[in-house]
């Protein structure tokens, strides 16, 4: 079995951003984004993270703010491709061991599209050996502020891809998920809240029991997700609209905390542009210059490897070597979004990335048979899995080829490990353990 993508994104109304800790965009750029909002950067810890003047219009549902933030830096960027030129941060230095005094902002990313249910069962099952990492700290828990986010954002510019509606389930524009079934969390919020009260207590914001159990019933988001997965845009669109007062998600990122970013997903990130055409449902067959509407595109169009990746099905199955992200501006850059992530914090060392996806290799391509809109078939190319496990191999994961670049941009500050694993204990132990440092 495979996932086939049919998914829609929209270009949602740009909400405008007041400030993020600690970064300085372009002089230019500022005051490009500034004036006609009438709004000043005095008094501000900082102006939120916009790239270059030509795409201060993208806003945030689902656009792109991923860099050339320097003066003298250059970007394009549009649905049909383009050159971005990043910000170059060396790897960051391991950040000191956590203690219970220390903040963490903590974000799940977590891909809802089909087939994820028993791979979210599995997360949701070794929660425990997560948290009691972070529980054995010296004094116990950290203060904490917990999210969960989808990786569902739409399809580009198109409003009428099965599966990735507007107002569906197929696009959260970015919100933190925290289900009604989950009734321990208190009305009115978004996001877990728990920290000290300076009298040996906690101040929390959810009742009837553990952290770990809210967090558990929170993660369990079903697989009726887009199946063109924004892993980066959800998680960039959630953390910006977090920074915005009145915003739902308002309040989770604090500047004085770490932030944890980890992302549970079976398949590559495909996040593009909000005006991206890549996902054209008119375009179906191998006679389109996009071919089938399934999520082979996100690789022919988003990855580069030492071998052209195939359009036709002549001569599949082959073996591809040296696949990294194309970085040509068709999906949003890797570049970009360790940038963003890096703008978000004064110290490089207070963020930490991990991810639970398919191993980058080995990387194949396959020859499938797809089903038409007209109701006929064709041969076309499709990603083999990197990873299978489960009963008669029903969990699987492709290529993380993009989520991996991301994580190691993050040097001592990171981790990546197998989906596909059977038991997930370790895992869990040791991303906590890499989490709260030496």
């Amino acid at each position: 079995m495979t996932k086939t993508r049919i998914a829609t994104i929209t270009t949602q109304p740009a909400r405008v951003p007041t400030c993020i800790p600690h970064f300085r965009p372009s002089r230019l750029a500022m005051v490009f984004w500034l004036l006609p909002l009438g709004l000043s950067a005095a008094g501000c810890d900082v102006i939120l993270h916009i790239g270059s003047v030509a795409n201060r219009d993208r806003g945030i549902g689902g656009g792109r703010l991923d860099g050339g933030s320097s003066d003298g830096m250059a970007e394009t960027n549009s649905g049909t491709g383009g050159s971005f030129v990043p910000v170059v941060h060396p790897l960051p230095n391991r950040h000191p061991a956590f203690t219970s005094t220390s903040k963490l902002d903590l974000l799940f990313m977590i891909d809802d599209s089909s087939s994820m249910t028993p791979l979210q069962e599995k997360l949701r099952t070794h929660l425990t050996d997560f948290m009691n990492v972070l529980k054995s700290l010296p004094g116990g828990l950290p203060d904490l502020h917990v999210a969960v986010v989808s990786s569902s954002l739409g399809a580009g510019k198109f409003g009428d891809v099965p599966g990735c509606m507007p107002g569906t389930a197929g696009n959260v524009n970015g919100s933190f998920q925290h289900s009604a079934a989950c009734t321990q969390l208190m009305p009115g919020n978004s996001f877990l809240v728990s920290a000290k009260d300076g009298a040996g207590g906690r101040v929390e914001n959810f009742t009837g029991g553990d952290l770990t159990a809210v967090l558990s019933c929170i993660a369990n988001l079903g697989e009726n997700g887009c199946g063109f997965e924004h892993q980066f845009e959800s998680t960039r669109l959630a953390l910006q609209r977090s920074l915005l007062s009145g915003d739902e998600n308002a309040g989770f990122l604090r500047s004085d905390a770490y932030l944890g970013v980890v992302m549970l997903t079976d398949e590559d990130d495909c996040s593009v542009p909000a005006d991206s055409d890549l996902f054209d449902p008119s375009m179906q067959t191998l006679a389109d210059p996009y071919g089938g509407l399934q999520s082979y595109r996100c690789n022919e169009f988003g990855h580069k490897c030492d071998q052209p990746l195939p359009h036709t099905v002549a001569g599949l199955p082959m073996t591809l070597t040296g696949c990294t992200s194309k970085e040509d501006g068709r999906l949003v850059t890797v570049s970009g979004f360790v940038d963003f992530l890096f703008s978000l914090k004064a110290s490089p060392e207070k963020i930490f990335v991990a991810a639970i996806a398919g191993p980058a290799t080995p990387y194949t391509v396959g020859r499938y048979s797809f089903m038409l809109g007209n109701g006929s078939t064709e041969a076309q190319p499709r990603i083999e899995h990197s990873c299978t496990s489960g009963v008669a191999g029903t969990e699987y994961a492709d290529p993380g080829v993009r989520i991996q670049q991301l994580t190691q941009a993050f040097g001592p500050n990171s981790f990546f490990a197998s989906i596909c694993e059977a038991d997930l204990t370790n895992t869990m132990e040791s991303l906590a353990q890499q989490m709260v440092g030496p």
